[in-house]
């Protein structure tokens, strides 16, 4: 984790990113070390995961793949640009609605693994899909 003069963030392994959820996000934009606090119980740890993935399930449309021992594993499905396509199959004299289909019904998904600290915050680790 690291302090940028604002925010707490923590390297996903793409990039710095920000908490998706927090039990105590005043904690967050404080520039106190967490260490220094006294890490919560694994029932709590386990309830604020559990509120951010009804949190990113009931926004952000995601979906739960797996919910394992140390983490939940969501996929957002990637939306089709329909006018695009649309457009394009215009253009092509409806030779691109082959495109179009493959992709609407690809079912294309970004996959992320939450996960709880030892403070209450959740973090979005991004997954690698085949």
């Amino acid at each position: 984790m690291r302090w940028d003069d604002t925010e707490r963030k923590r390297w996903s392994g793409r990039r710095w990113t920000r908490t998706a959820y927090s039990l105590h996000p005043e904690l967050l934009t404080a520039p106190t070390r967490l260490q220094e606090r006294p890490p919560l119980t694994e029932e709590r740890r386990h309830r604020a995961l559990g509120l951010a993935v009804e949190d990113q399930v009931a926004v952000q449309d995601a979906s739960v793949i797996l919910d394992g021992p140390s983490g939940v594993v969501l996929a957002y499905r990637r939306p089709v640009s329909h006018l695009f396509h649309a457009v394009m199959t215009l253009f092509t004299g409806g030779l691109w609605i082959v495109v179009w289909l493959a992709v609407a019904l690809g079912g294309r998904e970004n996959r992320v693994r939450l996960e709880a600290d030892p403070w209450g915050n959740v973090w979005a680790q991004p997954v690698a899909t085949a």
